[in-house]
């Protein structure tokens, strides 16, 4: 590898999606890394597709690939070989070298393709178990070897797909192998399942490295197949249905979260449907891995795959196998591959970059004749906050995009069904939220008793709590918002007149003035918004108080204008953000002009 300039791909080829992982290095660093993910079932598309737009955005054009991902049915084989000599020896490399060549003659013999020979131990007459016998003087040396293939069907099949987008292959590995070497932190002997969405690969670990690996035919797939039969639905919406609203655990509250309105189902209807295909995966994983579980006592399970973005997934796997869970992602194996190229490099990139600032500190004195001091920036911060009503919360990529935006804040819109006559949002919801970000929570409860929801909203992670006018306990749920450490505002209905406010202005942190009416998104901006803003830009100024005005409905560039000139301090947009064809652009053209 070129460590002055250069880059490499990573692919996950996966039976619903291919992800696509650029990295670029200048100056022995990785300078940028970019993920592309294509979600189809047809494989040599989504790669073409994922390939095609990282080039595109990275300025690079790939040639050859690291590539792991579904390869079809795993091989898993410990060998034994034994090699002995007439009479004393030193034992080399080649020795080791000479057991793996026997085992290549015989996998391909079997038609099979290796994929990892990962050796486990090592005997000598004179000593058993031992790490590495080169440098051993002794007569005889018995190896063994974990042998992980497949198919040379399957493989010759996994190129052909690389070949539609002249890609040529730099390796193929394993993907349960790669996330087992990236992912244990320790020697202790750990478990790992991959949630895929053809197969369920279960693996365990000891201080040895991997010690057994299993597909079990049973996938995502399947608990897609399950709600499209049981609801009777075809089986693309199924899959959407299911991202959006299937979890681990269902509640009582789901029967009344709507999971989609064209088909007027329920959450409760899809856990039905497809949370017992999960419970059986799991099972079967668990019953897969038990004698090793017994054997090694490993200390904790790592979970991967598709399946990992299911809400509750990691409390599932807790009860099945009574460990600690840790959720590496659905991006785990192409993150794994990645790392495990660059860290081929490590060393000779960490002597690059030592040699590098040596000469950069011998040096560093000429710069600073001619060169003036600078005052480092702080990013600018960006006062708009995309709509959770426009966007797919439980899709990792949203939050990629929103993290290309510069976006600090997430307007998250719940809503019970009675002040308003519609459902959205929930408390899993948010806590899914803010479990996969770090942004402000500005959340706006368009609820009947919101002291309630403002108490689940604090412990699902909101950071601002928002309740609407007209609602029983206004006044009271504003203090309690205060006392559980959050910044605490209120919603002005459309309906509601300005003068309800003037008892609460010194109890507010924020005002959100509603500039539609409450409900579904794309409605028209409401022109009498801009007044209100005004107003209470100027109460605020007159009287020295401290609450900021933000404002939701309708917002676009020329609607964002009328606002700050007002005297709006943050916006929320949805409809306008969500369809933009580029985002970072969208969000920059809603900021106010100086």
């Amino acid at each position: 590898m070129n460590l002055i300039d250069s880059s490499f791909l990573c692919l996950d080829l996966g039976s619903s999606a291919v992800r696509a992982l650029g990295v670029r290095v200048r100056g022995g660093r990785v300078a940028q890394s970019v993920l592309k993910i294509c979600e189809s079932p047809d494989t040599a598309f989504a790669l073409k597709t994922a390939v095609d737009e990282l080039e595109s955005q990275l300025g690079k054009h790939f040639e050859s690939a690291y590539v792991t991902g579904d390869f079809g049915f795993a091989r898993s084989a410990i060998i034994n070989k034994t090699t002995e000599w007439g009479g004393a020896r030193k034992i080399s490399a080649n020795d080791i070298g000479k057991q793996i060549s026997e085992i290549l003659f015989d996998l391909q013999n079997a038609n099979e393709a290796p994929l990892h020979i990962i050796p486990l131990r090592y005997d000598i007459p004179g000593f058993k178990n031992i790490s590495l016998p080169v440098g051993q003087t002794d007569c005889a040396l018995s190896s063994v070897f974990h042998v992980i293939s497949y198919s040379r069907e399957d493989m010759h099949s996994a190129q052909s797909v690389l070949r539609t987008a002249h890609i040529e292959s730099a390796g193929f590995f394993d993907p349960a192998v790669l996330i087992g070497m990236a992912a244990r932190k320790s020697a202790a002997p750990a478990v790992f399942i991959d949630l895929g969405a053809a197969w369920t690969t279960v693996s365990c670990w000891t201080a040895r490295g991997i010690v057994s690996l299993s597909k079990i035919p049973m996938g995502q797939i399947k608990i897609t197949n399950d709600i499209a039969d049981r609801l009777r639905i075809p089986f693309p919406d199924a899959e959407k249905i299911k991202v959006a609203s299937l979890v681990a655990a269902s509640s009582e509250m789901d029967r009344f979260a709507v999971a989609d309105a064209g088909y007027e189902l329920s959450r409760a209807d899809v856990c039905d449907a497809g949370l017992p295909a999960l419970r059986e995966i799991m099972e079967l994983a668990r019953a897969e891995l038990a004698r090793h579980i017994e054997k090694y006592g490993p200390s904790a399970v790592y979970i991967s795959g598709g399946g990992t973005n299911i809400p509750g997934i990691e409390n599932l796997a807790g009860e099945m196998f009574g460990l600690p869970v840790h959720n590496l992602g659905a991006d785990a194996a192409v993150a794994a591959c990645a790392k495990q190229i660059w860290q081929n490099d490590a060393a000779r990139a960490k002597h690059y970059v030592a040699r590098r600032e040596k000469w950069g500190r011998l040096l560093s004195w000429l710069p600073k004749i001619f060169r003036r001091r600078k005052i480092a920036k702080t990013p600018a911060f960006i006062p708009i906050m995309p709509s959770t009503q426009g966007f797919n919360m439980r899709s990792p990529t949203t939050y990629k995009l929103f993290e290309s935006g510069g976006i600090s804040m997430i307007h998250c819109d719940v809503m019970d069904g009675f002040y308003v006559n519609r459902i959205t949002g929930s408390m899993d919801e948010l806590r899914f939220i803010r479990e996969h970000t770090n942004a402000h929570l500005n959340v706006h409860l368009m609820t009947e008793n919101p002291i309630i929801w403002a108490e689940q909203a604090a412990a699902a992670g909101a950071d601002t709590i928002i309740i609407s006018t007209g609602t029983n306990g206004a006044r009271a749920a504003l203090k309690k918002i205060r006392e559980l450490g959050k910044r605490a505002g209120i919603a002005l209905h459309p309906d509601s007149p300005l003068e309800i406010l003037k008892p609460i202005l010194k109890e507010v942190d924020e005002i959100l003035v509603m500039s539609i009416r409450p409900g579904p998104n794309g409605q028209e901006f409401l022109p009498d918004a801009v007044y209100r803003i005004s107003t209470l830009a100027n109460t605020r100024r007159k009287y020295g108080l401290c609450f900021k005005i933000s404002v939701d409905g309708g917002i676009n560039p020329a609607t964002a204008k009328l606002c700050w000139a007002a005297g709006a301090d943050f916006l929320a947009s949805a409809s306008y953000l969500a369809n933009a064809a580029d985002f970072p652009l969208a969000v920059q053209s809603l900021l106010r002009k100086e």
